[in-house]
Order: C-alpha cells, then structure tokens, then sequence
C-alpha cells in the first residue's frame, strides 16, 4: 500500500471516531440546586429564571419565571464571542452586564406586580447557549425602583403600579391585534384638569367611583378599551380615573425628548414640569414605557419580558 493511501485511511479513520463522540447533555437541575442553596443560605427575596424548561424545584422562596428575552440574549451573547477586537475579559464583562441587566429588569417587573419588595436579595438563573450562571442581585441597586419610590411623592404607589401593569398590558397585547400608544397623567388631576379639555365626550364622567378606581383590576378591561382615544388619562394621587381623551394645553416647547418620540410624549412631559404631577406613556411602536417627572424623563421600561 502507498504511503498516500495510508495518510487517506488514518485521516478517515479520525473523522469517524470524531463523529461518534456524544457530547453530554447538561443537566440544569444541578444549576438550579445549588440556585436554592444559595438563595436559602441568603434569605433571598426571590429566584428568578429565563429558563424555558424547569426542573421539579421544592423551596420555600418564591421562584418567578420570564419568559421573551432568551433568543435576545443568546444573539447578544454570540455577538460578544464573535467580536474579535474585544479581549476575553472585555467579553466577560460584557455578558455579565447582559445578564445582570436581565435581571435586574425582571425585578422590576416582578415589583410592579407586586412580587417584590424594595430591598433584599434576588438570586437569578440564566441559561445562554452552552452556558448557565447564577446571579445574586441587591435591589437596592435597582435605579428603576428607587425613581418609582421617589415618584410616590406625587401619587400613592399602587396607583402608579397599576397603571404601568396597564401599560405593559397594552405595550405587549395591543387591542384586537392592533398596537396603540397612550398616556396617564397621575396627580395634581384638578389643575391638569383645568389645563386640558375634552377632544370627545369624556366616557368616566358620572360614573360610579368604583367604576372610576385604577387600582381595582376589574375596571382594567375598560381602561385599555378607552387607551385607544385620542389625548391622555387624567388620574388623580388616589387612583380616581377624572378623564379619558384629554387634550393637554401646554406649552411643550424646548422639552428635552429622545429623538423621534411625538406630541403626546412632549405634552405628557410637559404637564408633569408645571403640575405636581407624573406622567407614564406607551410608545405605539416598540412598546416602550416611559414615566416623565419634572420635564424629564427618569424611567424607561423595555415590554419585551413578562412574569409567567
């Protein structure tokens, strides 16, 4: 036999003991163990994973599943390794940052429905391509909650996160299929008041309170029914819906706004600079939330991830 020949077997010979190699499949349930353990030993508030497919997990801290950002994440994450300029450690960075971002706005989230408190520890599970972490989180850190705390100066926090569990409900479900932007101005309802009027017959006005309340989940259905009007929500600090379709009268000239946002983002922006008053707004394209506060913006929510 030729030595030609022979350098073609052995390198056949390779590729067939290469191609029988399995590669071992992950167990996640070892991840989500030590996840407990951890969470346990430091009395977390809760765990949080993206994790599509759970392992049987029996703990005594509440354990809340997201779901919609996984495939965002892997696609961030293969950019990462891709980047050939970075150093592995630049790398590193950047995807520590990717997760603990995730988890930080699914604290969020988790707050707003009243899954979280303020303070304490969350510890968190991501799974991206062929690598799990742990997170442990302090929301203390969380910027987010801390702009929300600040914002119950001008209204009772249950009006304010009923309103953004609204808003994340007509960001991510729209109506009929359709997608609609909207606003609610919160606080200060009887000077907004007398700087708007009606764009058409106002649908609250001598309704039952009961039927005016934005915190009682039952009036919901009907308040993203009346979101696809022209104009804004005018909502008072104890939750009492006064408006639907208001026109603000406000001047909303050199209003500092991000670039490509329209007139009912700036008129919103605006009110909240002359009242006592806090303004929160859906973007009809994107979903994005926004809560105004003196002129400016100081929170800007992504509706791409939700609690199961």
């Amino acid at each position: 036999m030729s030595g030609k020949n022979k350098h073609h077997t052995h390198k056949h010979n390779k590729n067939t003991l290469s191609k029988n190699i399995i590669k071992p499949e992950r167990d996640i349930s070892v991840i989500t163990k030590s996840a407990i353990k951890i969470a346990e030993k430091l009395h977390a508030s809760a765990i949080i994973t993206f994790l599509e497919i759970l392992p049987e997990i029996s703990t005594r801290i509440p354990v809340l599943v997201f779901t919609g950002r996984k495939l965002a994440m892997v696609n961030q994450f293969s950019r990462y390794i891709d980047d050939g300029d970075k150093t592995l450690y630049e790398k590193m960075e950047d995807r520590i940052q990717s997760e603990v971002k995730n988890i930080s706005d699914a604290s969020v989230i988790a707050f707003i429905n009243n899954l979280l408190e303020t303070e304490g520890l969350v510890v968190g599970i991501i799974s991206m391509k062929d690598n799990d972490s742990i997170i442990v989180y302090d929301l203390s850190t969380n910027e987010i909650i801390k702009q929300l705390e600040e914002c119950t100066e001008r209204a009772d926090v249950r009006v304010i996160k009923a309103i953004l569990n609204i808003s994340l409900e007509i960001a991510t479900e729209g109506r009929e299929g359709k997608m609609f932007g909207t606003a609610f101005i919160i606080g200060d309802s009887d000077e907004v008041m007398r700087r708007s009027h009606q764009l058409v017959l106002n649908p609250f006005e001598g309704q039952p309170e009961e039927n005016c309340d934005i915190v009682n989940p039952e009036s919901w259905e009907t308040v993203k029914s009346f979101a696809q009007l022209d104009g804004v929500f005018v909502v008072s600090e104890h939750g009492q819906i006064k408006a639907a379709g208001r026109y603000l009268d406000i001047n909303a000239k050199d209003i500092p706004l991000e670039k490509g946002l329209g007139g009912r983002h700036a008129s919103a922006a605006a009110i909240t600079r002359d009242t006592e008053t806090i303004a929160i707004t859906v973007s009809s394209s994107g979903g994005v939330i926004r809560v105004f506060k003196d002129a400016l913006e100081i929170i800007k929510i992504e509706s791409d991830i939700m609690v199961q």
